[in-house]
């Protein structure tokens, strides 16, 4: 079936299992042609490469559960169970009950003569590799709980057409994603027949829940509904309900990853009427009720720009009831605000708002940290010239050369009176910072891609020493899938310092006499 196909029948079969009018149910997806799924808080835009999937017959559309984007080929299969609630015994969110329908997999696996373990909150693994990953919604009284199962694995396609977000690797992990998943063949060395792991799926199943499952196509009304709901989820109104705000001017976005997913804040404002004119929440988190999100947003159009109290909102649709994220707290969910608030603020020192969205801050306010006068400017190897005799060293000869970035700020930073250094890793970046902290350096000014330091954010705040890190030009190593190379000084292709950017913060600090009023 195409993904609008699998996502019609999914929401026609819950719903009357939700109202008590069809039997529990096993089911297996495959999709054709392959087909990239958003999960129901992602933002298209945001998470797929959408020109190389229309560019390669890939299909793309949203599912109805939480979770993260996935890439489905015609080698992989899909499992589901629709359920009524009350044999379980349960009342959503319950983390336990991910546990429960994660192990009849976990068995079908070593059935097929793999050691698979749950992980929490909600994944499959294979010697500590990702092999499916689930996630549910409910309806009524009953739940949709579904999985992948990586049967045959076409990675390199996957990560050309998904936007990796850098948040939801860990620190000090691998970056490439090649080292975080795994599938059937790569651990088998071959592919067991598509009705062998059913069998066993069946199997783990019926053993776990002490059923007997028996085969059955779909019932009349079945077939009815899910043919009513087919031309919905083939609509764009369905695949882009979720429209990234951040392209819009005067938009603010910030994000924070938990054991329980990505959250990620896009505020709207009208600074000059002290208004929140939009709020977009986004992330790879599971919601119960799938749409409290939305409410959720609507209850914070218009607020005032007051980050006690959005979060006083946000914390009583939490103490309420009206929003419930499986081990996530209200604590990790609203940490993005405050992110969104730090960067207005620098607003304050005259900066553009679409400027400071190209800021972050660590060990500190803006306001604070140009207290403390910078003296340090560090810069990345990679906006030098991939030709440079010099790129993968520290210093800089601020020659002339039209394309590189990196010479002018060197000068800039000589016109101050700072000490500059090129960053050529990792390590690199942590001796810098260790030296500054020895040397008893207050302050610094650094250029990185956002990636980068939204990976590396704990390891700044662990250095202890404040600084403005502000957003480099042109594509990254993280959207070439070159983490690992720029980790270890190796990323062979250029990006380019914001110099426009670089000038204002430093035009912020010479005009700097006393923190603004806070908001």
């Amino acid at each position: 079936m195409t993904a609008a196909e699998n996502m019609a029948l999914d929401d026609a079969l819950l719903e009357l299992r939700g109202q008590g009018r069809t039997p529990n149910t096993l089911r297996f997806l495959q999709f054709k042609p392959r087909c990239v799924l958003v999960g129901f808080h992602q933002c298209v835009q945001e998470e797929v490469r959408a020109d190389y999937c229309r560019t390669h017959g890939i299909e793309i559309n949203r599912r109805n559960t939480g979770g993260g984007a996935i890439f489905f080929d015609e080698n992989q299969l899909g499992w589901e169970v629709l359920c009524d609630k009350a044999f379980f015994n349960v009342t959503l969110p319950d983390l336990s009950l991910f546990r429960r329908l994660c192990l009849p997999v976990v068995s079908a696996l070593g059935f097929l003569g793999l050691r698979a373990e749950f992980r929490p909150r909600n994944d499959i693994e294979i010697n500590g590799k990702k092999i499916s990953g689930t996630g549910g919604t409910e309806s009524d009284d009953a739940f949709l709980f579904q999985g992948t199962m990586l049967v045959d694995f076409d990675v390199d396609t996957m990560l050309k057409a998904l936007r990796i977000p850098v948040e939801k690797l860990k620190a000090k992990e691998i970056d490439s994603v090649k080292d975080r998943v795994t599938c059937l063949r790569w651990e088998l060395g071959t592919v067991p027949a598509l009705e062998a792991i059913k069998a066993a799926v069946r199997r783990g199943f019926e053993q776990h829940l002490g059923i007997r499952l028996a085969p059955g196509g779909l019932l009349p009304e079945e077939e009815a509904l899910f043919r009513r709901k087919l031309p919905h989820y083939r609509s764009a109104q369905w695949t882009d309900q979720v429209q990234p705000v951040h392209q819009r001017r005067g938009s603010l976005q910030a994000a924070f990853k938990s054991d329980a997913g990505l959250v990620r804040y896009t505020l709207a404002l009208n600074r000059r009427q002290k208004l929140v004119k939009e709020v977009l929440i986004t992330g790879d988190f599971l919601s119960y009720p799938a749409r409290a999100l939305y409410d959720l947003e609507a209850e914070l159009r218009g607020a005032p720009l007051d980050r006690e109290w959005i979060r006083a909102v946000v914390r009583r649709f939490f103490d309420e009831g009206r929003l419930c994220i499986p081990g996530m707290s209200f604590d990790d969910f609203v940490k993005p605000i405050d992110q969104v608030f730090q960067k207005a603020e620098i607003a304050d020192y005259g900066i553009p708002l679409e400027q400071c969205d190209l800021i972050n801050l660590a060990n500190g306010s803006f306001g604070e940290i140009l207290q403390h006068r910078p003296s340090v400017l560090l810069l990345p190897y990679c906006a030098k010239p991939t030709g440079c005799d010099l790129r993968y060293r520290k210093a800089c000869r601020t020659c002339d050369q039209p394309d590189c970035t990196t010479g002018a700020a060197w000068r800039i930073g000589r016109e101050r009176r700072m000490r500059i250094a090129t960053v050529v890793s990792f390590e690199d970046l942590w001796g810098e910072l260790m030296r500054m902290k020895a040397d008893g350096v207050s302050a610094f000014v650094g250029c990185c891609c956002q990636p980068f330091f939204i990976k590396h954010a704990e390891d700044f705040r662990r250095a202890g020493v404040p600084g403005i890190l502000l957003d480099i030009n042109n594509t990254t190593c993280y959207e070439l899938d070159q983490a690992r190379e720029a980790y270890a000084g190796g990323y062979d292709k250029q990006t380019s310092v914001n110099i426009e950017l670089l000038n204002s913060v430093f035009g912020a600090l010479d005009v700097f006499r006393a923190p603004p009023a806070a908001h």
